[in-house]
């Protein structure tokens, strides 16, 4: 009984664990929001096609590399949340947070959807 009982408990942590994996934010601007690397064409609008997130990664810190990856991967013809999601996984706290500001000095919410 105790065996069964540590073996569920370990499970429960794994889940647990595997759903804490990195993903990315929700950003908002003019009472619409997305998340970075939705596959929806209205965001894709939102931040490709207005030239947003060139402007948005042009104010970071990031390699080239990686300000390359994040926007052929949200905006380039081979657009994937899922790249972006590992894209954005690579990147330390701090260059995340540095990202997060850019968006902010762009004038979008973090993690805020309006009602």
């Amino acid at each position: 009984m105790k065996k069964e009982w540590l073996v569920g408990f370990a499970v429960l942590v794994a889940v647990t664990l595997g759903a804490c994996a990195s993903s990315t934010f929700i950003a908002s601007k003019d009472g619409k929001g997305y998340y970075m690397g939705s596959s929806s064409n209205a965001a894709y609008r939102m931040f490709c096609e207005s030239g947003d997130l060139q402007k948005i990664l042009a104010g970071t810190q990031l390699s080239s590399e990686t300000k390359d990856e994040l926007y052929r991967s949200n905006c380039g013809p081979e657009r994937s949340k899922d790249k972006v999601k590992q894209a954005y996984a690579s990147i330390t706290p701090a260059q995340r947070k540095d990202l997060r500001l850019a968006f902010r000095n762009n004038g979008y919410d973090i993690n805020y959807l309006p009602c």
